[in-house]
Parts: C-alpha cells; structure tokens; sequence
C-alpha cells in the first residue's frame, strides 16, 4: 500500500475521531434524562414535579426533620436546596449526590441520598495500573511486530516475536 493512501487513512480517522468529539460535547446536554444544575439555577419552576439528581455540598443537616440544607454549583451561580428524607450521616462540607423528585421553594424530596468520599489515595493507584498495563500491552505488541520506516508498517517479526514452537496437532501422515 502506498505511504500517502496511509497518510491520508490515518488523518481521515483522526478527522473522524474529532468530529465525534465535537458532535458528543455539543449535544452533551441532552444524554442526562434529569435537568442540569444550570437550568435549575436559571428556571427552576419548569422542572417542578420531575426528577432530579443533583450533586451538592452539605450546608447543614436537621437530623430530627430528616432534612439537609445543600449548595448546588452551577454556571449561573450556586443556589441552595433543602432534601427532605436526608438519613445519612454527613457533616457540614461533605459532598452528596442526591435522586429524587423536585418540588417547589428548591426542595427535593429524596429517593436516594449517597455520600461522596474524597478520592485519598485511589487516583496514584489508578494512574500506576494503567502505566503498568499500557507497558504491558505497548511490550506484547512489540515483541510481535516491528516498525518498518521504508514501507511506513508495521510487520510481523520474522520469528514470530517468540521461540518457535513446532506445531504438533497439524501433521497429516502420508497414510491417509
């Protein structure tokens, strides 16, 4: 195959791997069945009656009135929410992801309340795993294959990329 066809596959894909992006970033809104913190902060009478989920800091938590008192960031602003049916245990500052339905005066009446817990130590082992797993991948791939730069490939390795074995199952004796 001619190294332009190459060049010209390769920034086709690239030009099609873009556009998705674009496409996916510009129609983002509309893949959440809940409204956005935006259209909450902006109309919130509009969505009064229908699911919501939000994400929010605690502001304060009425244990009695199983009720807490959160601030929702959004682009226009953060506004506060009461959560009616709030019976976990968080204190002030701590992040809430909450499901429910959306009622008047910004309350929101929970059907399901999670704590989020800060991410500690997780994120170092999950850049470390994915290291390791790409050198993994990025060596089993070499060992089989090498770069050819006259013909700009990729090709298989005259040995195979490991020791060959003598294949046993495929003989065929002449004797039928």
């Amino acid at each position: 195959m001619h190294p332009l066809v190459r060049v010209v596959g390769v920034v086709a894909l690239l030009c099609a791997v873009v556009g998705l992006g674009v496409h996916y970033d510009a129609t983002e809104d509309d893949h959440s069945p809940y409204p956005e913190s935006d259209a909450l902060a902006t109309d919130y009478g509009a969505h009064v009656g229908s699911d919501g989920f939000v994400i929010g800091t605690v502001e304060r938590v009425d244990a009695t009135a199983d009720r807490a008192t959160i601030s929702v960031e959004s682009d226009e602003g953060d506004f506060e929410m009461t959560v009616e049916g709030f019976t976990e245990r968080v204190q002030s500052g701590g992040v809430v992801q909450v499901h429910g339905t959306l009622g008047a005066d910004h309350t929101l009446v929970a059907a399901n309340v999670e704590v989020v817990n800060p991410a500690g130590g997780s994120k170092p082992y999950k850049y470390a795993v994915s290291a390791v797993g790409a050198v993994l991948v990025l060596a089993a791939f070499f060992r089989r294959w090498r770069f050819d730069p006259e013909g700009v490939a990729f090709e298989t390795r005259p040995d195979g990329g490991a020791e060959a074995e003598p294949d046993r199952g495929s003989e065929v004796s002449a004797d039928g």
